[in-house]
């Protein structure tokens, strides 16, 4: 996924707190005595302000009405600029000037300017520096041999110049820990409960450098299956804040860290898979699977990744799509031409060139081998 510099910092939103302090006001004595530290002529710098993206801040307003205001990280020993301008409204949200773009382990170099304006007065500053220290990225390891970064070193090969301001995000995953994979749905297996891993999500400069990383552990813990499993679907909508899904939510943040909403799925419903898009009336496209799905066997099952549903802004569940309703989960001609080595959940290399006959599918439709397995129906 790749992202312009002016679209990310248009909607710019951020993570944890630190204060630079500098000079205080103090209340007077017709009210209670508070100190408010500040940076420069507004007010401090905060840190990471929603507790998941560590390489933002937000320049507090102290108290001051913001507007007319753009933001310049400079750029590191020849490395990639980014620039911004802040709406009033993000202004007002973020109670300051979001800062996005920080280089980690480093002490950085941010240029702001704005109008403040208080009980009607306005006073244009311009160029205001401030120095920024964002600590080291840092996540945490699967702590195998090997290891030697927290997020992949990037290495740039060619860049064309009308890509040069571009930013990317890197949707990755840390291999399996022993804290995760240990529950399934159904017994004795099956399921897209055990996929469950640690997330590394990073955004990328073209020199190679992460401007943005995610911090989880607000949000995720792997041993809560109702906060865990793999962050699928990352999209960036038009109002600049990302979607995405892992496990049994689906969620939506601005670039800031802030949360617009994150959302258990439906009781219905289980393990988000893959894709979460918007639709033209507002709503979402969730992947999903059934909760409680009845056989004509009797049995109840959690399927795999087998229906869609539409939810509004709301939550609510408006539609639904039951994929073994609309595909027959039983057409020979396909399922007997897959490559049994390659069947996403059940992947089995000692299978790969080989296919399936209609005796075996037969067989494999009276187990409880729920999953890719081919034939075994819903």
């Amino acid at each position: 996924m790749k992202f312009k510099s002016t679209v990310i910092a248009a909607s710019v939103l951020a993570g944890i707190m630190s204060l630079s302090a500098g000079a205080y006001a103090m209340g007077g004595a017709s009210g209670a005595h508070v100190n408010y530290p500040t940076t420069g002529k507004i007010g401090a710098v905060m840190m990471n302000p929603y507790g998941i993206a560590p390489l933002t801040a937000v320049i507090r307003n102290g108290g001051y009405s913001l507007s007319d205001i753009s933001v310049r990280i400079v750029p590191k020993d020849g490395g990639q600029e980014i620039t911004y301008t802040v709406s009033d409204a993000k202004a007002r949200t973020h109670g300051g000037i979001p800062i996005f773009g920080l280089y980690p382990g480093y002490r950085n170099t941010v240029e702001v300017s704005y109008t403040k304006t208080t009980e009607g007065k306005s006073e244009r500053v311009e160029k205001e520096v401030y120095r920024i220290y964002a600590g080291p990225a840092n996540i945490a390891t699967a702590g195998y041999a090997g290891v030697t970064s927290v997020f992949p070193v990037a290495e740039v090969k060619k860049v064309d110049p009308a890509f040069s301001d571009r930013l990317y995000l890197i949707n990755n995953m840390i291999a399996a820990t022993p804290n995760t994979t240990r529950a399934v749905w159904n017994n004795p297996m099956g399921g897209a409960l055990e996929w469950n891993r640690y997330p590394q999500n990073a955004i990328y400069d073209t020199k190679g450098e992460i401007r943005w990383y995610m911090e989880p552990s607000k949000i995720y813990d792997p041993n809560n299956i109702y906060m865990a499993g793999i962050m699928m679907g990352f999209r960036q909508n038009n109002d600049g804040a990302f979607t995405w899904g892992y496990g049994q939510r689906y969620v939506k943040y601005d670039l800031m860290g802030r949360e617009i909403f994150n959302r258990q799925l439906p009781d219905g419903y289980a393990d988000f898979s893959h894709a979460m898009d918007p639709m033209q009336n507002g709503n979402y496209l969730v992947r999903v699977a059934s909760a409680d799905h009845a056989r004509p066997d009797g049995k109840h099952v959690r399927t795999v990744r087998d229906v869609i549903i539409e939810v509004d802004q709301n939550g609510t569940v408006v539609d639904e799509w039951a994929l073994w309703d609309i595909l027959d989960p039983y057409r020979n001609n396909v399922l007997k031409a897959l490559d049994q080595g390659a069947v996403c959940l059940n992947i089995d290399a000692t299978k790969a060139g080989q296919t399936i006959t209609a005796e075996q599918l037969a067989e494999l439709d009276k187990t409880d081998n729920f999953g890719d397995i081919v034939g075994a129906g819903a």
